[in-house]
């Protein structure tokens, strides 16, 4: 296969919510904590999330102040920083806008040691951005020209990174 095998595991609210207050209820202390143990049971090298739950969970908010002011273009292709790492994030942020401050994340479960980001672009992303994330040692890959093609970055995943599922 071509592609990563993909489960789909989210802990929502029962109206189907990802986010929300109940997440901060003592009783969702349980679920959160059964959540990671099937997360960890599944011993996947990867796991992915949208620009908003990463923002909100792990570069919590920071902006970045960049200039478009005398950065080089740079050609819209695949950066690869680390094609061996133990395991990755994937950082679903089409127009750029997650603040980084490094290359990986380690808050979570044991086994989400040091996760090495891959973020999925479009080609609309400004090269500030693609800079930033370069001198961060963050990979990026390119999903589309305007928009996501999720077939091509699953394909890319797989073959830039070796990630089967």
């Amino acid at each position: 296969m071509d592609r990563p095998y993909i489960i789909c595991h989210m802990l929502t609210s029962l109206d189907g919510k990802i986010i929300g207050d109940f997440l901060e209820e003592e009783r969702a202390a349980y679920f959160i904590d059964e959540y990671e143990r099937i997360h960890d049971r599944y011993g996947c090298r990867a796991w992915i999330c949208g620009r908003i739950t990463m923002e909100e969970n792990f570069t919590l908010g920071h902006s970045l102040e960049l200039t478009q002011k005398h950065t080089p273009s740079i050609p819209r292709t695949d950066f690869i920083a680390k094609k061996d790492a133990a395991t990755y994030v994937v950082a679903v942020d089409p127009s750029g806008k997650l603040g980084w401050t490094k290359n990986y994340i380690s808050e979570g479960s044991n086994n989400r040691t040091e996760d090495h980001i891959i973020e999925v672009l479009t080609e609309q992303v400004s090269d500030a951005y693609l800079t930033h994330l370069k001198n961060l040692g963050i990979s990026y890959i390119f999903g589309g020209k305007e928009s996501l093609n999720f077939t091509l970055v699953v394909n890319k995943l797989k073959q830039f990174f070796s990630i089967d599922e």
